[in-house]
């Protein structure tokens, strides 16, 4: 399972890669087919972690991933490699992509929603 400071180092590469430009998003699985259509073409605001959950805001919407025991990223430069197994999320941006598997959580949260998460997880220890 990934360490909290492994989640704020995904975030802060995250930032690096994408912050300010308009992702391509899609879900190639299909589990998270609809979240990924809402923020397809949305622009990247801020790439954030609170403990082991990572916070990607789009706009008024935050995408909010706890990896748990078995989800993993990957990063890569464009163009993409042909997705291969059960990629949740594919987010593209100018130069980069970046690929979600195997998550405990993928799901759009509003403001309220993610504030409801910090008060449930408490201070962020890192």
């Amino acid at each position: 399972m990934p360490e909290g400071h492994s989640i704020h180092r995904i975030a802060r590469d995250m930032g690096r890669w994408f912050s300010g430009q308009k992702l391509t998003a899609s879900s190639p699985q299909g589990r998270f087919a609809a979240g990924a259509r809402r923020i397809d073409g949305a622009r990247l605001d801020l790439a954030d972690a609170h403990g082991k959950h990572l916070l990607l805001w789009f706009g008024e919407e935050a995408l909010h991933i706890h990896l748990g025991l078995y989800g993993r990223t990957k990063g890569y430069a464009l163009p993409s490699p042909e997705p291969r197994g059960a990629i949740r999320l594919r987010l593209e941006g100018s130069k980069r992509g970046w690929d979600l598997r195997g998550p405990t959580a993928c799901e759009l949260l509003d403001s309220c929603g993610v504030n409801a998460l910090k008060r449930r997880l408490g201070p962020d220890p890192l």
